[in-house]
């Protein structure tokens, strides 16, 4: 049996457990699993459903819990301010917790074809930097790091000469990061920003 903490790193979190935990919260929501694709499985496991235009995205584990409610909040005020990015599905209440495990609904993209430009990318960007979220949605300070110091951790098959490494680097990177100065002001940022994360 699986730990608080094992649920909550998302240790245990397979496909197979996760295509089980995305086709309760589909029943839960009212949707219909059948057929649904696995688009990606890491981070998170992401399904696209057969039967409904709906990305389902299912958390490694409790964890994620914060950074889900999160997400579908930041969506939900962009989709007030017109900004062109992915929608949470308006008529469900999430995210949902299934077997410790938040799971959230999107709205499908369909991709044009393309790749996106840079120029695409940088005007999408500059945009977002100019909004001002509302207090409401409390968005902490950007992490540059992220998860970092978890997955250096839990990386397997590395030598631990190597994890020593990264480590180090990861440390002094923030060193050199703390030192740094921004001229621009407080505002919304992307930290995954690149045209493979941008559709056409």
């Amino acid at each position: 049996m699986a730990s608080d903490s094992d649920l909550g790193s998302g240790a245990g979190f397979t496909s197979a457990s996760a295509a089980q935990v995305m086709a309760s919260a589909c029943r839960i929501a009212g949707l219909d699993d059948e057929g649904a694709e696995q688009l990606r499985f890491g981070e998170n496991a992401l399904y696209r459903l057969a039967a409904a235009p709906v990305v389902v995205r299912v958390a490694r584990g409790p964890a994620y819990l914060p950074s889900a409610r999160r997400e579908v909040a930041v969506s939900r005020w962009l989709a007030d301010e017109r900004f062109p990015a992915v929608r949470a599905v308006d008529d469900i209440d999430q995210p949902l917790t299934v077997d410790g495990h938040p799971v959230t609904f999107w709205r499908l993209i369909e991709d044009a074809g393309r790749p996106a430009t840079y120029g695409e990318l940088g005007a999408v960007l500059r945009d977002l930097h100019s909004l001002t979220p509302p207090p409401r949605l409390g968005l902490p300070p950007f992490d540059a790091f992220g998860r970092s110091d978890r997955r250096i951790e839990v990386a397997e098959g590395i030598p631990e000469d190597d994890r020593m490494f990264l480590r180090k680097r990861r440390l002094e990177l923030a060193e050199r990061l703390a030192k740094l100065d921004f001229d621009s002001g407080m505002g919304p940022v992307h930290g995954d920003a690149h045209t493979d994360n941008l559709m056409v």
